[in-house]
């Protein structure tokens, strides 16, 4: 077994302080604790050297508040300058423990998360199934209290196994004791010695690392070959239930005596396949997976506060994009192709008025929503939109998207067709009236036209620009003679 001596002057060294500033604040940049840090960056950096080197550093006071998304969980803030101590840290000491983590542990690892977890779950039920003709069972567990009941000496005994330094023992309880009560700098403390702070990298860490004594018990020990765990949420696949339960008791009396924690009565239970798992927001079934109503609910209280963020002017059209974007990449992994195009349908519709309106009737454009099938157009479509009227090319479009030139050409024809954009943004008046005055029919081959133009300047794609707005304008005309029809 490899111990490793000697590594706290590795924690404050200048490249890794430097590194740990730099992980602290991605997707940070523009928070004001960020600037101020930044402003004197290298005193600052130079002050938290001094004090990890003479071990006089310790954290500030916690600020804690209430997350609801759905269920009630307490988060902790540390202080910036503290997020760095601990990037510092993990940067040193995850790549020791990391190694000797089995492969189905999904928690905080790159190349890991809740999709791969998921996507390893499809492959255990097919195999346990046998493609899903015969019936199987899953252990669905997590574990009660688990971040509020985490054993301090439990954890500093593993850490122990694989490093021996005094000193970084010594700053990873500087960590832990802030979670006490009342704990931090200049503050009396009371010693609870468990328990952990939701939020901070090294909770995350931590709470990996104290598991994988659960996974080495399960893999090694209970010989189980479908397992799969995501922090304090696992699941086992196998085709007899009474297995399952016996594992679960086993299991249960290993966390008890040797980690001091239980799974949660309630939320750990052998389950039938075929009434489908909640497992890392969805449900999933042999033959399809369903985000879970609650996920669905609260991203439907996070878009309705988004759509009053729009009315009042204070984000835009691009802005609420990037939040539906991440959501709808998400919902990607589930059967859910009608409630995406409902989504775009809906988000077309709410985020499509004021100055950035294209028909500006608004009466008459919520009508048009009702008959045109926009909720047909690809999600990608409208991030070129996006990208084109904030006064990028073509060819900056495709690069950015990483996609090809006509790609993003058949992007605009559609937006054309659409009333989401019009042809006089994209060409000259003089192309457009070239092209029409040798166009006879919407219905004519791209070709025909072309050859009849006998000017090599224009091109198939704003020939095809130009058709798109024909029959643009003949949809509208037609519904506006037959409202009633669908």
């Amino acid at each position: 077994m490899d111990i490793n001596n000697n590594i706290y002057s590795k924690i404050y060294d200048d490249n890794n302080l430097l590194m740990a500033w730099q992980n602290a604040k991605r997707g940070k940049t523009k928070r004001r604790y960020v600037k101020r840090f930044q402003k004197n960056l290298k005193n600052n950096l130079s002050k938290l050297q001094k004090e990890l080197k003479n071990q006089s550093y310790e954290p500030y006071v916690l600020k804690t508040f209430i997350l609801r998304d759905p269920k009630t969980r307490k988060i902790s803030k540390s202080a910036f300058r503290d997020r760095i101590i601990y990037h510092a840290l993990c940067l040193i000491i995850m790549p020791i423990f990391e190694k000797g983590f089995i492969y189905d542990s999904y928690a905080n690892q790159i190349g890991k998360g809740t999709l791969k977890a998921i996507k390893r779950f499809d492959e255990f039920k097919r195999k346990i199934s046998r493609n899903n003709t015969r019936e199987c069972y899953v252990l669905k567990a997590d574990i009660k209290h688990y971040f509020e009941e985490i054993n301090h000496e439990i954890l500093i005994k593993i850490i122990r196994t694989k490093v021996a330094d005094e000193k970084v023992i010594w700053l990873i309880k500087q960590i832990l004791k802030n979670n006490q009560i009342g704990g931090g700098r200049s503050q009396s403390y009371h010693i609870r010695n468990k328990g952990m702070p939701l939020g901070n990298l090294t909770s995350q860490f931590f709470a990996n690392l104290y598991l994988n004594k659960l996974d080495q018990f399960v893999k090694h020990k209970l010989k189980v070959k479908y397992y799969i765990r995501y922090v304090d949420d696992f699941v086992i696949l196998h085709e007899s239930k009474e297995q399952l339960e016996e594992w679960k008791i086993k299991i249960n009396d290993f966390l008890k005596d040797k980690l001091k924690i239980e799974l949660h009565p309630s939320k750990s239970h052998v389950l039938k396949l075929s009434g489908g798992i909640n497992f890392l927001g969805f449900r999933i079934f042999y033959y399809h997976k369903l985000i879970r109503k609650s996920n669905l609910k609260n991203f439907e209280r996070k878009y309705n506060h988004l759509r009053i963020l729009f009315d009042e002017g204070i984000i835009g059209r691009e802005k609420a994009l990037e939040s539906l974007e991440g959501w709808l990449a998400y919902c990607s992994h589930a059967n859910t192709h009608k409630y995406r195009k409902h989504l775009i349908r809906n988000f077309n519709k709410n985020f499509s008025h004021g100055e950035k309106l294209l028909v500006h009737n608004k009466k008459n454009y919520a009508n048009y929503i009702k008959r045109v099938k926009e909720s047909e157009l690809l999600f990608s479509v409208q991030k070129t939109l996006f990208h084109y009227k904030n006064g990028l090319s073509i060819k900056e479009i495709a690069i950015k998207e990483r996609i090809k030139e006509a790609t993003v050409w058949r992007h605009l024809i559609n937006l054309i067709e659409y009333k989401q954009l019009s042809v006089w943004e994209i060409l000259s008046r003089e192309k457009i009236h070239k092209i029409l005055n040798k166009t006879y029919s919407y219905k004519e081959r791209l070709k025909d036209i072309k050859k009849r133009l006998k000017d090599d300047l224009i091109t198939y794609d704003e020939i095809a620009c130009v058709i798109a707005s024909i029959k643009s304008k003949r949809k509208w005309s037609e519904n506006k003679k037959c409202p009633a029809t669908k």
